[in-house]
């Protein structure tokens, strides 16, 4: 289960973790693994991504690094967590889809041309199913 803040745009990987280690003691490979469940694989984020947050976590005082190896949330972090609230995979509504896969069409608009020409028939197919959904 993920959370969303009630106030603040939820984003960041500092809110994913915090979100994630809120449901219990997780490895940074678990967590980077939950995300791209979460995410129904469109994201899995590279140890660059999650350890460094990790570390800031630690130094900042919001979680802790067990001797197991897995990260915990401290009193600080499960305070920071507190007014959230929860979401799941079942949470998603046919609108957030559509808001990430207009927020990937952008993404792809901002990429090289010459690695979308190699991907262009992929492209074509997709957009025919999506096509096809709105007839």
């Amino acid at each position: 289960m993920l959370y969303k803040y009630k106030i603040r745009k939820f984003g960041g990987s500092k809110w994913l973790i915090l979100a994630l280690l809120s449901q219990g003691e997780k490895s940074g490979a678990e967590i980077m693994k939950e995300i791209e469940k979460l995410s129904f694989g469109f994201w899995r984020p590279s140890p660059g991504t999650i350890y460094p947050t990790l570390y800031k976590l630690i130094k900042e005082g919001y979680i802790v690094r067990l001797e197991n190896g897995k990260y915990a949330l401290n009193e600080k972090g499960k305070e920071e967590i507190k007014g959230f609230e929860p979401i799941t995979a079942e949470s998603f509504t046919v609108d957030h889809v559509l808001d990430l896969l207009e927020g990937y069409v952008y993404y792809l608009k901002d990429i090289d041309k010459k690695e979308i020409e190699k991907r262009k028939d992929k492209i074509k197919e997709i957009a025919k199913s999506l096509e096809a959904l709105a007839e």
